[in-house]
């Protein structure tokens, strides 16, 4: 058995900023959302992207009882100015571009909780900031950012 402390403790030591848990039930205001905006939204699904299957977390894994949100900090380090005109943040911190941590740190995670009997997914079409929002990490502004605590 893994506590949430556990979980906390071992997130915050290898570099997350924050961690948090909710349910793994459905998210209906985001599968509402989805459908009423359906045809803004024809692109991902025709790129394949199953957005409305993420929206329940079991279609994902069945069973799931838990969703952890581990929030990455994209303001630790500053950059030149004329960086930041030329590149979006996200290019200068983002490990998907960086590659430099983020994806390891994940993985660490995961083989925590594999090696505790505990399965795990890191899903693209869950709504990650309608999850971090649910645990009560933060809250959604009105340009759709998702501000941490």
């Amino acid at each position: 058995m893994v506590t949430k402390d556990e979980v906390i403790n071992l997130a915050l030591s290898i570099g997350f900023e924050d961690v948090g848990f909710t349910t793994a039930e459905v998210f209906s205001t985001h599968r509402e959302m989805l459908l009423k905006r359906r045809k803004e939204y024809e692109w991902a699904e025709r790129a394949g992207l199953d957005l409305l299957a993420g929206t329940d977390p079991k279609t994902v894994l069945p069973g799931a009882r838990s969703i952890i949100v581990l929030v990455e900090n994209y303001f630790r380090e500053s950059f030149q100015r004329a960086l930041e005109k030329s590149f979006g943040r996200c290019y200068l911190d983002d490990d998907r571009f960086t590659k430099d941590g983020l994806s390891r740190r994940v993985k660490e995670v995961r083989g925590f909780l594999r090696e505790r009997g505990i399965d795990s997914r890191v899903p693209f079409n869950l709504p990650h900031r309608a999850a971090a929002a649910r645990a009560g990490l933060g809250t959604l502004g009105k340009n759709c950012l998702f501000y941490s605590r």
